[in-house]
């Protein structure tokens, strides 16, 4: 790995190595964890493109240190799925490979370091969750990065910086460079967040893929009351740039999202709308076998709402059932406009979601989740074809050790 990329974040890092700890990946004895994932897909297209069925077993062993000598660790998983239903279709569901089989993946092996108390560096391949570059878990199991991620905390806030060369989706057990146009490159990125003393949180996070592209995430929340409610304001910018000769073409968009979400006991309800302005619709992958997702409200169970000129709006309500603890209840529907594409510039699409979550309470099985989530999306056949999404997820995860 090239370390010259991470240059001005570790700087940036380094001159802020006193302040609050921050939490390490396991506790001061070392952990063995077992997770089960049954997951089931059913997808079916309603335009004559083949249906996808598939579904598996994920076994996932975890392995997690403490820091040896306050000092050094090393974290590691492995995840083994099982096909139980599946074959190649020409529309993979990402639950199994693209030829319909089971496959088994190193998903993390790192080693951490531990400077300072507010100072944590990870090496090696890892799990990330940021804005702009991240391994979301959504699906069977999850993609990873092969990266150095460093993190420094402060009062109130923290610091981070991480660079790439490799990646791999979720449903592949290689891990392969960044390419376009028969190039490679690596992705150097550097954020951070912050919460202010009137309960105003920021994060703002940088990243620039040498030759192929260059991003901007910028997010702001604050907490108020409106008449014995919470509310919490939402705003989300990001910005898109080719930044060199990989891209294939001079590309420029950005996508902004504001965000309404009003609670009171078991119920909150959602207003959110988005917008993609420039000249391209908003790519926020990174190239290759890069899996990063959006962190927008705009992003759903099956579509991103990120076409060229697309304005979208969505109602969401979500409920705690109280006689039930463990059961939540979510439906959405987000619809879309003014979308350009191919054949005019009023392109419209929409999709609805349930979404029935229930975790066991007590009993052996305490911690057990199940969860339901269906999707249905629609609109123009020249911009999305119509696709009805059924998938069934058990979770478990247990401490062996």
């Amino acid at each position: 790995m090239k370390f010259n990329k991470l240059a001005v974040a570790m700087a940036a890092l380094s001159a802020i190595s006193t302040g609050q700890a921050i939490a390490a990946e396991a506790d001061d004895q070392m952990q063995v964890n077992l997770g089960l994932r049954t997951f089931y897909m059913n997808r079916d297209f309603d335009a004559g493109i083949p249906d996808t069925i598939a579904a598996g077993q994920a076994f996932r062993a975890e392995f997690l240190s403490p820091f040896w000598n306050d000092m050094i660790g090393v974290d590691a998983s492995v995840v083994h799925v099982a096909k139980l239903e599946g074959d190649k279709t020409v529309n993979s569901s990402d639950v199994l490979t693209t030829s319909g089989d089971g496959y088994t993946t190193l998903e993390q092996a790192y080693i951490k370091i531990k400077p300072t108390e507010n100072l944590n560096i990870r090496a090696g391949r890892m799990i990330l969750m940021t804005p702009l570059l991240n391994d979301l878990t959504s699906r069977i199991s999850a993609p990873s990065t092969q990266a150095i991620h460093a993190t420094a905390s402060f009062k109130g806030g923290e610091i981070y910086g991480i660079y790439s060369d490799k990646a791999s989706m979720n449903n592949d057990e290689d891990f392969k460079a960044y390419t376009a146009n028969g190039e490679d490159y690596d992705v150097a990125s550097i954020g951070g967040s912050y919460k202010f003393a009137n309960g105003l949180s920021t994060h703002i996070q940088y990243g620039v893929a040498d030759d192929y592209q260059k991003q901007a995430y910028f997010n702001f929340a604050y907490p108020t009351k409106v008449g014995g409610y919470d509310l919490m304001l939402d705003l989300t910018h990001m910005r898109g740039e080719d930044d060199g000769d990989l891209y294939g073409r001079d590309y420029d968009s950005n996508l902004t999202g504001l965000t309404a979400r009003l609670s009171q006991g078991n119920l909150a309800y959602t207003i959110a709308y988005q917008t993609v302005g420039g000249s391209d619709a908003y790519d926020q992958k990174w190239g290759g076998a890069d899996n990063t997702q959006f962190f927008t409200w705009g992003a759903v169970q099956l579509l991103d709402f990120n076409a060229k000129d697309e304005q979208s709006l969505q109602a969401r309500i979500d409920y705690d059932v109280p006689g039930i603890p463990g059961l939540h209840l979510m439906a959405r529907h987000t619809e879309s406009w003014d979308i350009d594409h191919a054949g005019g510039d009023d392109g419209q699409r929409h999709e609805t979601n349930v979404d029935v979550k229930y975790t066991l309470q007590d009993g052996a099985a305490k911690g057990l989740n199940l969860r339901l989530r269906v999707a249905k999306a629609d609109g123009d056949a020249a911009v999305v074809p119509r696709i009805n999404d059924i998938r069934f997820i058990v979770d478990y995860k247990t401490n062996l050790l």
